[in-house]
């Protein structure tokens, strides 16, 4: 099958518009001349018919009877066919009333042609008119009875040659032809003219739509004339700035449509009834490792998406799933979208709970641990005060040991709640230090003198050096002690009986870097990481067996302090061959400040 284009298929059309209208033209024309050619012709001959009844009514003037009449015709037919003859159109023939020839003609022998006409007028009693082709050429063929006082006579007949009709006939139809076809000539010329034209706004139109599928919005028609078209190109062109405007405020409202589920902590996947991820954020490659999915069935090792989608189509209003992928905890949350007028789409909201559930599991531990640390002070210092009032103990040494147990259990207390205070504000946004100008050798002098009298009871020294003329820090003495004491009640927990401990500062390009060194169990590097985070605790089971149980929380509190002074803690440390934790704080400028955020 042809395809034709537009501007083919309305040139043809408007040409075959044309040939079937000129043909109409043409037959119409043809047929008007030949039935006005003929009408005129038999006009005539009816007239001749008439002259021949008047001039047989007036030769037989006074006749006493009809049958003189009929006498008088069959006697001077020939004379009376050659009268009416002269100015009759056409070749004269008059016939008695039993069909016999009364006049005859050299060239035709009348009875070939009008035996037919002949039949039918007598069988009629009416005039007869036909037309046939004789010898290629058309002859009208007339015969009508001729009566005087009602009583025919005989018959009038004409024989006429339609030869000048139908070669008029043939002059008109060449010359309508040759018209016809200078008329289609201009005709397709002018077709093809105004039809580019009037194509040419189409094409625009197709460009611009092209252009419009390729994403360019800012594309116009032109068109100078005002017409239909034209009131079409004005509507084209406002469609087109209207889809521009929509289309930028479409891609400003999915800008910020993205830069919401980019910043969500949750990863979100939004899908139609086929499955089809509508909306995604980054979270999905992060979680799942799937990059660029573009439906559910995408996430082939997943399957748990796949279920709860399944589940939402049939129509479950809410899901709730916990489930474990990639060494994370992950709840899955899904629901359905529901609009009036709209098909329902769906929604399953990823969010990684895996810290949540961490945090979880060491609050346990924490309570428990706390619960446990607790009660044991608790108990000593309850079990002993039951025994002094019972026993009313008069013994000075065993009162004084009593006393002694319960005055350590009860510092022990102290000091488990103020690490759990200290940590709950170090947590709270509107905690600040107080800084001042320190000494950090000072500071640690004290610390370390402080500090030896509880490595006495394991036997355990502790060294301090440090080089000459160090500058100054700013920060918060109270906090700054708590942090080393931490840092050293460590060390003496974890070295062996009769060990050594080294404290050395030094500086270091704008940083005074304390370094406190044991030689005891050292830490296991899985459990490096951990040392820094709240309730966590090394050797639960040696520390409480030793009485230096804790809530876990030391070294949580020294990497937050050393954070609030904008220094930083290091730790080296290989199992069974000690511990080395530095401290690195930001010295005191010239113009009175201090590093901000600082590497050490």
């Amino acid at each position: 099958m042809i395809h034709l284009d537009y501007r083919s298929r309305m040139v043809l059309f408007n040409l075959l518009l044309y040939t079937v209208t000129f043909a109409l033209v043409v037959f119409f024309a043809v047929e008007g001349i030949w039935y006005s050619s003929v009408s005129n012709v038999k006009t005539n001959i009816e007239e001749s018919a008439v002259n021949t009844e008047l001039l047989v009514e007036q030769q037989t003037t006074g006749a006493a009877a009809v049958t003189d009449r009929i006498t008088w015709f069959s006697s001077n037919a020939q004379q009376v066919a050659e009268i009416i003859g002269g100015y009759s159109n056409g070749v004269v023939y008059l016939y008695s009333l039993d069909g016999t020839p009364l006049n005859r003609n050299a060239d035709t022998e009348p009875t070939n042609f009008l035996k037919a006409e002949y039949e039918k007028c007598a069988d009629s009693d009416r005039s007869v008119f036909s037309i046939r082709t004789i010898n290629g050429q058309d002859e009208l063929f007339f015969m009508t009875p001729l009566e005087f006082e009602n009583v025919r006579i005989g018959y009038y007949a004409n024989v006429y040659s339609l030869s000048y009709v139908s070669q008029l006939t043939n002059y008109v139809v060449i010359i309508l032809l040759i018209c016809g076809l200078a008329g289609l000539i201009i005709l397709t010329f002018l077709i093809i003219r105004f039809a580019n034209q009037f194509i040419q706004p189409i094409k625009d139109l197709t460009r611009i739509s092209k252009e419009i599928d390729n994403g360019n919005y800012n594309v116009v028609i032109q068109y100078k004339w005002d017409d239909e078209i034209g009131d079409l190109t004005e509507v084209y062109n406002q469609m087109t700035q209207n889809i521009n405007s929509v289309i930028m405020q479409l891609k400003g409202e999915r800008e910020r449509l993205g830069s919401v589920l980019a910043s969500l902590d949750d990863g979100l996947i939004a899908l139609d009834q086929e499955g089809n991820i509508t909306a995604s954020n980054s979270y999905l490659k992060t979680y799942f490792g799937v990059a660029n999915a573009k439906t559910i069935y995408d996430f082939t090792y997943q399957s748990f998406l796949r279920d709860i989608f399944d589940s939402l189509k049939r129509h479950q209003n809410y899901i709730s799933e916990e489930v474990e992928c990639n060494d994370r905890i992950l709840l899955l949350t899904g629901s359905p979208i529901r609009q009036p007028g709209l098909e329902e789409n769906y929604m399953i909201i990823i969010r990684n709970i895996t810290s949540t559930r961490r945090i979880e599991r060491e609050q346990q531990k924490f309570i428990s641990s706390v619960s446990h640390e607790l009660r044991t002070p608790l108990t000593t210092i309850i079990g002993y005060t039951d025994m002094l009032k019972r026993r009313n103990v008069q013994d000075p040494k065993l009162l004084e040991s009593s006393l002694a147990t319960i005055n350590r259990e009860g510092h022990r207390l102290v000091r488990l709640v103020d690490d759990l205070l200290s940590a709950s504000r170090l947590d709270n946004l509107e905690f600040s230090v107080r800084r001042t100008t320190i000494s950090l050798d000072v500071l640690l002098h004290d610390v370390v003198d402080q500090m030896r009298v509880k490595g006495w009871q394991k036997e355990i020294e502790i060294t301090y050096k440090s080089e000459p003329d160090l500058p100054l820090i700013l920060g918060d003495y109270d906090r700054l002690s708590q942090m080393f004491i931490n840092i050293l009640h460590n060390a003496i927990k974890y070295s062996d009986k009769g060990g050594i401990i080294d404290v050395i500062l030094t500086g270091e390009d704008g940083w005074l870097a304390a370094s406190i060194r044991d030689y005891g169990t050292g830490i296991d590097p899985a459990q490096k990481d951990m040392i820094f985070s709240a309730f966590y605790r090394v050797e639960e089971d040696r520390a409480r067996s030793e009485g230096e149980g804790g809530a876990g929380l030391g070294l949580y509190l020294v990497k937050q302090i050393a954070e609030k002074h904008n220094g930083r803690i290091t730790i080296d440390s290989k199992v069974g061959e000690g511990t080395n934790v530095t401290i690195r704080l930001p010295v005191l400028e010239a113009d009175g400040t201090q590093k901000e955020n600082g590497n050490a």
